[in-house]
């Protein structure tokens, strides 16, 4: 499908883009070096967003958004079969109806809406024959995972400001709703399943129809972070459940409007806006005295219009400076808009960097759109992944950085702004201007301050920054590191840089126990030797069901071991009831040697 089309199918989507491409993130950088994609595709099977490693899924140009894969279309795939089984599924290699597709190995899963109803699919593909079992099962896992947990977060962002019941059970996590007076005006979709015809009576029922109603419990629901046990009126079990109160959230495509400009472009809120807390300048740099002298500079400099240029692998915190560099700069009152040239399909970056009038070409908006430039005005522009701009659209940004003029599509208007540029990539631009893939007066425009950021593995300060992520989760009880982590930590190779850290500490922080983080608890694959000889490649159609078996018999093992075989305490560390453990226990002849607590 055309990029226009692809705009308009992503309207329904607008309050949720910005999670789901953070989900989609998540997954990649998991994944990261694993050549695996990501992909988020509506009911139509269509992808409108997706995200994989430039540099490894060359076999995966098929995955792009635009691209339709619903089953009547192209026969069985992971996406269109998904839409029609509305259950996750595996699609290896040859299963795939069309030959052309039989490079291709995929997971989907299904994403519900608040109302529990099947809005679209989380997809992860490879095209790697070398993929591993175990690689192949991790993608699996975390798929599913992520699916839910991004159906989860919809249902949170649907119901901003009330009350939310999270309640752990037998699979699923269960979501319920509550108003001011208690009644239920949310269930998601696991909770409609275990609660039954609880859809039906939304907004009439109340939650104690389900469970006793008790003075600490009626009053434990009004209080954020409280954990409370609720008991079921007709089986006296006992739930565990958590009250959280979901935050308001900026709608990204809000548009202003006023009564004199009814006929102009509206401008849209940044899409990134600074925040009042966040690393320090210093911080987001390190603590190197060649660092020092640089980080004086920079504030100094932040928005005095002189350009700054971040470079640096992935995962290393460009953006989080940049956000630095703002908060901390003479423009902090003022927005901060970002832009991922990477992100945005070629033929739309013009549009969305430059803007366009009123019915400027098929499918635009019909006030136009004043493009991130404008909405930058007087404050900064975080260009991220300036390298792969392309070529024709550098030529119109250097004139706008010139002379301070944007013309947008279909206007002969020409308006004024007032930016200061901060540009950030991981490509070697030297290398790209040599090879006449980025211009070279461009460059030079950009390159007012170069910031080379050091990789995660050279800092000396480490230890500072886990405990900084760590804080930053303010969702999770706090924790602590344990002597063997602060070891891993600082030696560990951190390939992902900064963004690995960060899913590694938040993924242990929910598996840890007793509020202290192991070894374990980080799931560092990369810290085991590898075992000797080739590893084992997938060959057969029921590898990926064999590979979800194999590990989870592994992981139940080896949890069972470093609790000493306690059955109670193996359940509650992968989040399972103790009759679900006994049956998966049972399924792979899995034998405790220790009488469990009572």
């Amino acid at each position: 499908m055309s990029d226009r089309e692809v705009v308009q199918l992503c309207e329904p989507f607008d309050q949720s883009l910005e999670t789901i491409k953070n989900e989609l993130e998540f997954v990649q950088s998991t994944l990261r070096g694993s050549n695996f994609c990501a992909s988020f595709s509506n009911m139509a099977g269509i992808i409108l967003r997706y995200r994989g490693d430039p540099q490894n899924d060359e076999d995966l140009k098929l995955e792009r958004p635009g691209t339709i894969w619903a089953e009547g279309a192209v026969g069985t795939n992971g996406v269109g079969t998904c839409i029609i089984e509305r259950r996750p599924v595996m699609v290896l290699g040859r299963h795939h109806y069309f030959r052309a597709y039989s490079s291709i190995s995929c997971i989907a899963a299904p994403v519900t809406s608040a109302d529990a109803e099947m809005i679209g699919v989380l997809n992860v593909a490879t095209g790697d024959p070398r993929i591993t079992s175990d690689t192949f099962a991790l993608a699996a896992d975390l798929t599913m995972n992520t699916a839910e947990r991004l159906s989860n977060q919809l249902f949170l962002n649907h119901f901003p400001g009330s009350s939310i019941l999270k309640i752990r059970g037998d699979g699923p996590t269960v979501l319920l709703a509550l108003d001011d007076e208690q009644r239920i005006v949310g269930a998601n979709k696991q909770a409609r399943h275990i609660f039954g015809s609880i859809a039906e009576r939304l907004n009439r029922a109340t939650l104690w129809e389900l469970f006793q109603n008790t003075p600490e419990a009626r009053d434990g629901v009004t209080r954020e972070g409280r954990l409370l046990g609720l008991r079921r009126i007709e089986s006296e079990a006992l739930w565990e459940a958590e009250v959280i109160v979901p935050k308001p959230a900026m709608s990204r495509r809000a548009v202003a409007k006023s009564p004199s400009t009814a006929t102009s472009p509206a401008i849209e809120p940044a899409t990134d806006v600074a925040h009042s807390e966040g690393p320090t300048i210093e911080q987001c740099l390190g603590s190197h005295p060649r660092l020092n002298v640089l980080s004086r500079l920079l504030r100094r400099i932040s928005g005095s219009g002189l350009p700054i240029l971040l470079l640096g692998e992935t995962g290393v915190g460009k953006d989080t400076l940049a956000g630095a560099l703002h908060r901390e700069g003479d423009r902090s009152h003022k927005p901060l808009v970002a832009f991922n040239c990477a992100a945005i399909p070629e033929t739309l970056i013009d549009s969305e960097l430059f803007g366009y009038g009123a019915g400027a070409f098929t499918g635009a908006k019909r006030e136009g759109n004043v493009g991130r430039l404008k909405q930058a005005d007087g404050g900064t522009l975080f260009l991220d992944e300036i390298g792969d701009m392309p070529l024709s659209l550098q030529t119109r940004l250097l004139r706008v950085l010139e002379t301070g003029e944007v013309s947008p599509l279909g206007s002969a208007k020409t308006q004024t702004v007032d930016i200061n540029v901060i540009a950030a990539t991981n490509n070697d631009l030297s290398a790209a201007v040599t090879q006449g893939r980025f211009r070279r007066d461009l460059y030079y425009r950009l390159a007012g301050v170069v910031v080379d950021m050091q990789p995660l593995r050279e800092r000396k300060d480490i230890l500072s920054i886990a405990h900084r992520l760590l804080a930053s989760d303010k969702i999770s009880p706090a924790v602590e590191l344990s002597p063997g982590v602060i070891s891993v930590l600082e030696t560990y190779a951190w390939p992902g840089n900064i963004r690995e850290m960060r899913y590694v500490l938040q993924r242990a922080r929910r598996v840890c126990e007793n509020g202290i983080i192991e070894v374990d608890d980080l799931l560092l694959t990369d810290l085991a030797s590898p075992a000797s000889g080739a590893p084992e490649m997938p060959n057969s159609a029921a590898h990926p069901r064999q590979a979800l078996h194999d590990a989870e018999r592994r992981m139940i093992l080896s949890t069972l071991d470093r609790l000493d075989s306690d059955v109670s305490r193996t359940a509650e560390a992968l989040d399972m009831s103790r009759a679900t453990l006994y049956r998966k226990m049972r399924a792979h002849e899995i034998v405790a040697r220790k009488v469990v607590r009572a």
